[in-house]
């Protein structure tokens, strides 16, 4: 009877074991959770760090994953089925523990009725625990995952295009505050210099017209600003009131182009592209017309997306040209800018002249800065396409 009763305590531990392992604390489904998930980006970013009130450009696949509508919506069908699928183990699991506890009772006694019976019993339950493990497995590769994912690299991508875009509009803020404060000053001087009898009206009109370009200009910025703001809050579904605070976007990485191989990349891009696997899998009916028609269009896909990767690869050369165009009026700006502080402070250098200093280094400054953002840009849209993501 001892024996009896361990081996029956080992087989209802079994069945709460299979049962925990499914649902219940500690589980292996809530050990999944505690994982960090890695985003359609590549990224893997911790909770905590999502919750912080600071979007990175780093975070924006996990932020989309986490927090878009309409992923979530696209992410509940495969959640329900999960759910009711590991509820069905679980039943299964304590079946399967009992019978089996049932037949070595049976055995034990010598009922050979039973025995065969509850061994029959459990295995019909271990059949149906190995086919909704299947059921689990296949859960994660079909359609409706893959449609998700496909739409988690899609608004991914936007919101990192809507990203850019709010730093090239808070660097032209920035820019023109500064620059509405030296055309301010600078008209100011004009009326000063003009009680003095050392200024035009002319020229005091065309410094004033300056500063109100500059001013207007400004709040223009201000209000782009706001509005890819709230629209990039909306997509990463993060507060709307302004208390996210967008962080800068890192500095491009150069070393990036050397990854790249047009040919090789061009087929992984072709093999990759969303609109052409779904073109592919549509049914071309049994007529040799309806394959031949699907063979034409997807070749045709083909061929324009080829057209739309060299385009995309002469972007990103034609953006590094640029950028190392700026990167070195900007280094020769720092040294021009320099050379005027110090003269200013020994007056050498008018105010006059120290502004229209300061106006040139500031503008070579932005030049630099907007050209480095759109090298980043152009690399992040061409491996975008390489991954699958591409207009063409």
């Amino acid at each position: 009877m001892a024996k009896k009763k361990s081996v029956r305590n080992a087989y209802v531990c079994a069945a709460l074991a299979g049962i925990l392992a499914c649902s219940g604390p500690g589980s292996m489904t809530a050990w999944a959770e505690e994982e960090l998930y890695q985003a359609v980006d590549g990224n893997q970013i911790a909770e905590e760090r999502l919750r912080d009130q600071t979007v990175e450009y780093e975070e924006l696949g996990s932020l989309i994953h986490a927090n878009n509508v309409t992923v979530q919506n696209a992410a509940s069908g495969v959640e329900n089925s999960r759910k009711t699928y590991t509820e069905d183990l679980e039943y299964l699991r304590s079946e399967k523990a009992s019978a089996r506890w049932n037949k070595d009772e049976a055995k034990d006694e010598g009922d050979m009725v039973s025995y065969a019976e509850y061994a029959s019993y459990e295995a019909v339950y271990k059949s149906s625990i190995k086919s909704y493990n299947k059921m689990l497995d296949r859960l994660d590769q079909n359609s409706t995952n893959k449609s998700r994912v496909m739409l988690e690299k899609q608004l991914t991508n936007a919101a990192q295009s809507l990203m850019m875009s709010y730093q090239s509009m808070t660097l032209q803020k920035e820019y023109l505050a500064t620059m509405e404060e030296l055309l301010r000053t600078q008209y100011d001087n004009a009326q000063t210099r003009q009680q003095a009898g050392l200024s035009t009206d002319q020229e005091v009109m065309t410094a004033r017209s300056s500063w109100e370009s500059a001013r207007a200009s400004l709040k223009s910025m201000e209000s782009g600003e706001a509005a890819i703001y709230q629209n990039l809050c909306i997509l990463l579904g993060v507060g709307e009131e302004g208390e996210v605070t967008i962080q800068k976007i890192p500095s491009v990485d150069v070393q990036k182009m050397d990854e790249m191989n047009l040919e090789e990349d061009t087929k992984k891009a072709v093999t990759n592209n969303y609109d052409i696997i779904s073109e592919r899998s549509q049914s071309s009916g049994r007529s040799t017309a309806g394959v031949n028609k699907k063979t034409r269009t997807v070749e045709e896909m083909e061929e324009k997306l080829t057209v739309k990767m060299n385009q995309l690869y002469e972007d990103v050369q034609q953006a590094k040209t640029a950028y190392d165009a700026a990167e070195a009026g900007n280094y020769a700006a720092d040294i021009t800018w320099n050379s005027a502080q110090k003269k200013h402070e020994m007056g050498m250098l008018s105010n006059d002249g120290y502004l229209q200093e300061q106006i040139q280094y500031l503008q070579k400054k932005n030049n630099f800065e907007s050209a480095e953002l759109n090298l980043f840009q152009a690399l992040e849209t061409y491996w975008w396409a390489v991954n699958g993501i591409a207009d063409f």
